[in-house]
C-alpha cells in the first residue's frame, strides 16, 4: 500500500534530508510516529526523481518499518508499507 503521509525532516547545507517524524493525516489526534532509525537506500538520479529512505518509526509501545519516497521537486512523502502492517489500515 502506498499513500500520501505528512514529515517532519531535517535538511542539511548539501541538500541532503533526514526525516524526523511521520504522520498519516493531519486530522486532529492521528498519532505522530517517531522515525528512530533510518537509512536511504536511492538518491534522485537521471532517470527517478525521487529519494527513498528505509525507516524504523515508533508510537508508544509499537514499532514499525517503513518506506518513505520522497519527491524534492514537489516536496512531498509517500509511505509504502505491506497491506498486513497496521499502518496499512490507518
Amino acid at each position: 500500500m502506498t499513500k500520501r503521509v505528512y514529515v517532519i525532516a531535517s535538511f542539511n547545507p548539501d541538500g541532503k534530508v533526514l526525516p524526523l517524524w511521520l504522520r498519516l493525516s493531519l486530522d486532529k489526534g492521528a498519532p505522530a510516529y517517531k522515525i528512530i532509525d533510518s537509512k536511504c537506500v536511492s538518491m534522485p538520479n537521471r532517470y527517478a526523481n525521487y529519494a527513498d529512505f528505509r525507516c524504523v518509526a515508533t508510537a508508544g509501545q509499537h514499532t514499525h518499518e517503513v518506506t518513505l519516497r520522497f519527491y524534492a521537486q514537489e516536496c512531498k512523502w509517500y509511505l509504502t508499507v505491506n497491506n498486513s502492517s497496521p499502518l496499512a489500515t490507518e
